[in-house]
C-alpha cells in the first residue's frame, strides 16, 4: 500500500470519519451495498484483464465483484482512507492499495483499461473534473463503471440518513456530503456534454432498485451509524453515539413491520457504464 504525500490536505473531516467508520461499515451497510457491485460487475462484463481501478473503493466491493465472475484481474483500490484501502487489499489478494483523494488522483495518463466504482464518485466535490480525470486515466476503449443513488425522493434509506444528521442539535466542524450527484437523474444532458467533452461514450445506463433488510430498528440503526458521514457528525465524542442511535432508531420505527419487527427501505440508483474512445 502506498501513500500521495498530502492526500489528507482537503476532505479531511470525511476522512476521519471513515478511518473509524472503516471497521463496521465493513461488517454493517458494506454487506447490503455488495448485491450493488455484483451487479456492476455484470453488467461490465467482459472486463478488461488489464489494470483496473477501483476508485474511493472502500472496502474493495466492486472490484471484488468482479474477480469472483471473471477471475483473476490486475487492481488497484484507491480511497483516501486507510483502513478502507487496507481491507481492500485483503477483500482482493493480490491486489495494490493506492491512498488518495478521489480528486486529486496520481496516476500517469492511460493507466488503466478499466475503471470501477461503487457509490464512490457521488462523493467526488467536482463530478464534472472528475469525469475527464477518469478520461485521461483510461486507455482508449476503456470502460468506467460507477454506481449512483437516485432522487432523493426515491432513496428511503437516505431519506432516514438526511433526516437524522439534519436534526443534530449538535455542532461539528466539516460538512456531510449528500448522497445526491449528478448522476441522481440517470442519463441526462450534463452527462452527455461532460462524456463528450472527456473523451468517453455513455454505453449504457440502467435503473436498479435494492431493498435494504434489517431484522429490527437497533440493527438499521447500528448499520447506518456505522458510516463515515456519521461518524463525521460523532466526531469522536463516544458519549453521544448512544443519543445518535436513539434518534436514528426512531428515526426507522415509520418503516418498522409492525408484527414481525423486521424493518426494509427501498432506494432507487443507476448503474452506468461509459465507454474511453479510440483515437
Amino acid at each position: 500500500m502506498t501513500e500521495r504525500e498530502g492526500a489528507d490536505a482537503k476532505g479531511s473531516g470525511m476522512r476521519r470519519g471513515w478511518e473509524k467508520a472503516a471497521s463496521g461499515y465493513r461488517e454493517g451497510l458494506g454487506i447490503h451495498l455488495g448485491e450493488i457491485g455484483k451487479k456492476l460487475s455484470l453488467l461490465l462484463a467482459p472486463f478488461p484483464s488489464g489494470p483496473a481501478l477501483d476508485l474511493a473503493c472502500g472496502p474493495g466491493t466492486a472490484l471484488g465483484a468482479i474477480r469472483k465472475i471473471q477471475g483473476q484481474v490486475v487492481g488497484v483500490g484507491c480511497d483516501f482512507s486507510f483502513s478502507m484501502v487496507r481491507y481492500a487489499c485483503q477483500s482482493v489478494p493480490g491486489s495494490r492499495g493506492v491512498v488518495a483523494d478521489q480528486d486529486e488522483l496520481p496516476f500517469a495518463p492511460e493507466s488503466f483499461e478499466g475503471v470501477v466504482s461503487s457509490m464512490g464518485t457521488i462523493f467526488s466535490r467536482d463530478p464534472g473534473k472528475q469525469l475527464g480525470e477518469i478520461g485521461r486515466l483510461l486507455k482508449p476503449g476503456g470502460k468506467f463503471g460507477f454506481s449512483a443513488w437516485g432522487k432523493p425522493e426515491e432513496t428511503a434509506l437516505g431519506e432516514v440518513s438526511r433526516s437524522v444528521i439534519g436534526a443534530w442539535p449538535h455542532p461539528y466542524e466539516g460538512h456531510v456530503p449528500p448522497l445526491e450527484s449528478p448522476y441522481s437523474s440517470g442519463r441526462s444532458v450534463w452527462l452527455e456534454e461532460r462524456c463528450a467533452s472527456a473523451s468517453l461514450v455513455v454505453k449504457e445506463v440502467v435503473p436498479e432498485r435494492i431493498v435494504f433488510r434489517f431484522p429490527d430498528v437497533d440493527a438499521a440503526a447500528r448499520a447506518l451509524v456505522g458510516t463515515g458521514r456519521f461518524s463525521l457528525i460523532l466526531e469522536g465524542k463516544e458519549n453521544r453515539e448512544e443519543e445518535l442511535l436513539e434518534r436514528t432508531r426512531q428515526a426507522f420505527s415509520s418503516h418498522r413491520d409492525p408484527l414481525t419487527g423486521r424493518v426494509e427501505l427501498e432506494n432507487s440508483y443507476y448503474l452506468f457504464v461509459l465507454v474511453k474512445q479510440a483515437y
